[in-house]
């Protein structure tokens, strides 16, 4: 049996994948820098996060070379 692909399956509210990506990038659009970074650290989830980092690397905070949210799970932060 063949795989489905991530646009061929669907989530929350009968939106597929892509159809939900799609939907997050137009909203990250809409936002401003800040709200951007804010929403980053209190609402995105992974994928999310991995999406804006992707969209607007210069917004990212980095903490000794690292994007902030992987660094702060680091266990050997200096």
């Amino acid at each position: 049996m063949r795989a489905s692909s991530p646009e061929q399956i669907e989530g929350a509210g009968g939106l597929s994948a892509a159809e939900r990506r799609k939907a997050f990038v137009a909203r990250l659009d809409r936002m401003r820098p800040e709200e951007r970074l804010r929403a980053a650290r209190f609402e995105f989830d992974r994928t999310e996060r991995a999406t804006w980092a992707g969209r607007y690397p210069e917004e990212v905070p980095t903490v000794n070379g690292e994007v902030e949210w992987i660094a702060l799970r680091s266990a050997d932060l200096d």
